[in-house]
């Protein structure tokens, strides 16, 4: 499959994408992706592929990792500036 999604580009139709894995149908498709055949089928036939995970995972492209939020400073509301005179 590693070998597949290195020759696939991710701004690739869906018509391009059939091509290139040797499906001649959208239910094939759908059948390697795990997706709803009327899923697929909405896609346009010359647009580029939607990112819906399954998409992407064909592609090869990770999913970007959600950054955490730092850790929360309990002191940051109790310190203030202090004036000097």
């Amino acid at each position: 499959m590693e070998q597949v999604a290195a020759q696939i580009d991710v701004r690739m139709s869906k018509r391009a994408l059939r091509a290139r894995l040797g499906f001649t149908n959208d239910k094939q498709l759908a059948t390697v992706l795990g997706l709803p055949l009327a899923q697929v089928e909405s896609w346009e036939e010359e647009r580029a592929l939607p990112g819906v995970p399954e998409v992407l995972r064909l592609l090869g492209v990770q999913a970007q990792a959600i950054a955490e939020e730092p850790p929360e400073d309990p002191d940051e509301t109790r310190i203030v500036p202090v004036e000097t005179a």
